[in-house]
C-alpha cells in the first residue's frame, strides 16, 4: 500500500506540473520523440572496397528508408542485395568498430569488385569476363565508365544459347590456365584460342606466334609441366624468336617448334 500510495503521489505531482507548464511539456515530448525517431532510423554508411564502382551506385541497392534495427536483423540479405550487381563479387555488411553507443547507426560495407580480365565475342555481343570466367557486362560498359583495363581476348568460345555448360566450363579452363602459364611461363598473355580436343593457342605478349598447349582430359603431361617446357624453349630459342611461327606443345615427349622458311640465295649474274 505504501508503494501505491507513492506512486500516485508522484502521478499527481507529475499531472499538475504539466498542467501548469504545457508548452515545456510539449517541448520535451518533441525533443523526445524527434531524438527516438533519429535512433531508429538515422545511419551512418561508410563504404569500403570501391575502385570502378560509385558510393552512388551502391547507395541505390540499398533500403535507405528501413530502420537501423532492421538494418541489424537483415545483414545477409543487404549483402545478396549488393552481389546482384554484376560488378560486385562479394558484400559484407558490419558495424562500425567504434564506441558501442556509436555502433548502432552505423555499418560498414565492405565490397570486393570483380576484375575484368578477359574480352570475349560470344553470340555477335561482346562482353567482359573476370578473372573466374564469370560474364560481367557488355564490353561498352567499361567504354562508358572510360575504364581501360588491359583484357586478354578470348576466341572460339560456344554458344552461350546452345552450350552454356560448355561455355561454362571453357572460361573455368581459361581462368586456371591464366595463373598456372603466368606463373610458370613469365610473360603476360595478350589473346588464347580454343581449339578442338581440348587444345588452346596462347599468344604472349612480346612474341609474334602462337603457343599451343593441350589442357584436355586426354592431355598426356600436365599444363605446368607444358608451361615449364614452353620457358625453357623460348630461353633456348631466345636468339631465333623472330624467326619462329609456331610453337606446338600438345604432344607427349617433344615440342614442334615450326621456324619461318630461309630465303634461297639469290643467284649471281
Amino acid at each position: 500500500m505504501r508503494i501505491l500510495f507513492t506512486l500516485l503521489i508522484t502521478a499527481g505531482v507529475v499531472t499538475i506540473h504539466v498542467m501548469d507548464n504545457p508548452q515545456r511539456f510539449r517541448a520535451l515530448w518533441e525533443r523526445f520523440s524527434t531524438r527516438s525517431e533519429a535512433l531508429l532510423s538515422d545511419k551512418e554508411i561508410r563504404i569500403e572496397g570501391l575502385n570502378n564502382l560509385s558510393r552512388t551506385e551502391i547507395e541505390r541497392l540499398l533500403p535507405l528508408d528501413k530502420s537501423v534495427a532492421w538494418w541489424h536483423a537483415n545483414a545477409t540479405e543487404l549483402q545478396s542485395t549488393m552481389e546482384q550487381n554484376p560488378w560486385i563479387n562479394e558484400a559484407s555488411v558490419s558495424a562500425c568498430p567504434d564506441t558501442i553507443a556509436s555502433r548502432w547507426g552505423c555499418f560498414v560495407l565492405s565490397i570486393k569488385e570483380r576484375i575484368p580480365t578477359f574480352s570475349a565475342t560470344v553470340d555477335n555481343s561482346q562482353w567482359v569476363i573476370d578473372r573466374e570466367g564469370s560474364f560481367m557486362v557488355p564490353l561498352g560498359d567499361l567504354r562508358t565508365r572510360g575504364i581501360s583495363a588491359d583484357l586478354i581476348a578470348v576466341k572460339g568460345l560456344a554458344s552461350r544459347s546452345i552450350s552454356p555448360d560448355l561455355v561454362r566450363g571453357q572460361l573455368a579452363a581459361a581462368s586456371r590456365l591464366l595463373s598456372i602459364l603466368e606463373r610458370e611461363v613469365g610473360r603476360a598473355i595478350a589473346s588464347l584460342e580454343f581449339q578442338g580436343q581440348g587444345d588452346f593457342s596462347v599468344l604472349f605478349k612480346g612474341l609474334s606466334f602462337p603457343i599451343v598447349f593441350a589442357a584436355g582430359k586426354d592431355a598426356k603431361i600436365s599444363l605446368s609441366e607444358q608451361g615449364v617446357r614452353c620457358a625453357e624453349l623460348l630461353k633456348r630459342l631466345s636468339n631465333r624468336l623472330t624467326e619462329i611461327t609456331k610453337i606446338d606443345l600438345a604432344f607427349e615427349r617433344v615440342g614442334v617448334v615450326s621456324f619461318a622458311p630461309t630465303p634461297l640465295p639469290t643467284p649471281a649474274d
